[in-house]
């Protein structure tokens, strides 16, 4: 059993599509993937094909569920790539604000149902946080193995690093026994070589170092697979963007094997020769 978790502190940095890619190249391995949709905006499952009639959903439903631990296999929908997932369920703000102050009452509903799924002998558990603090990210960010933070190639972006590394945006899940070196980074949507998005890739892999598993190249193509709600592997699978979340996975699969041997200390995870390549030429 594994669980990834994919956060940021801000939106629109990729986190959804590189939750349900990455999930996607996991499923190909031997164990079984569930992906789970833990933010309001319901978007997750889109890339799996959902129906945009289909309301119901597992978090939207979970405060108020007189079996939590069954909330979430009545919520279970399967998939043509191969992977399970769980929407968040349609929601408007007044649906979201009553899910937030559910978990935060009982953040144990939750993690309680995480600890359920996790129990699944094999099982790879792949979730897409919201945004920034939420009381999901601290019900859940304990039981995480490995939380992995995508930043694209802005100063904007790279200003954020030491108030994620300081755990400012994960909020109590920190203190609730997270170890704060199973974080990861991402650099996402960066071009070539000697662009301006190049140049502070770049940077960002100097000063990330180790604590960076992965780049993902831009490509049109992540844009079209979301658009028609398909997976870039199943759209454009030699595009240089699906082969940088198949190193991705590959990496995020090492990390968690590693993480199994040592699970109380610190899991060493640096750039993949292929990812170094691709940055550098």
């Amino acid at each position: 059993m594994a669980f990834i978790c994919f956060a940021s502190p801000s939106g629109g940095v990729g986190r959804t599509t590189l939750a349900a890619n990455v999930a996607r190249a996991l499923a190909r391995g031997d164990s079984r993937v569930i992906a789970i949709d833990l933010d309001p905006q319901n978007a997750l499952g889109l890339h799996f094909g959902l129906d945009l009639r289909d309301a119901f959903g597992f978090l939207s439903t979970l405060h108020y569920a007189a079996d939590p631990l069954a909330a979430w296999r009545a919520a279970l929908r399967s998939s043509l790539s191969g992977v399970s997932f769980l929407p968040y369920g349609q929601v408007g703000l007044d649906g979201a604000n009553a899910v937030n102050a559910a978990l935060f009452a009982r953040p144990d509903i939750l993690a309680t149902a995480i600890a359920d799924m996790l129990s699944i002998p094999g099982l790879t558990l792949v979730a897409d946080l919201p945004a920034g603090p939420s009381p999901a990210l601290s019900a859940v960010l304990c039981l995480a193995d490995l939380l992995i933070v995508p930043l694209l190639p802005t100063p904007a972006s790279a200003a954020q690093v030491p108030a994620i590394e300081g755990g400012r945006f994960a909020g109590a899940g920190l203190a609730g026994g997270f170890d704060a070196t199973r974080v990861r980074f991402v650099v996402n949507q960066w071009a070539a070589a000697g662009s301006m998005t190049g140049l502070i890739a770049e940077s960002l892999v100097q000063q990330l170092g180790e604590r960076m598993i992965g780049a993902v190249r831009y490509h049109d193509a992540v844009a079209e697979a979301a658009a028609a709600q398909n997976l870039l592997a199943d759209v454009s699978p030699l595009s240089d963007a699906a082969l940088d979340i198949d190193d991705l996975a590959a990496a995020v699969a090492l990390f968690i094997s590693r993480v199994r041997k040592h699970p109380k200390s610190e899991v060493e995870t640096g750039i993949n020769s292929k990812m170094s390549r691709s940055l550098y030429g």
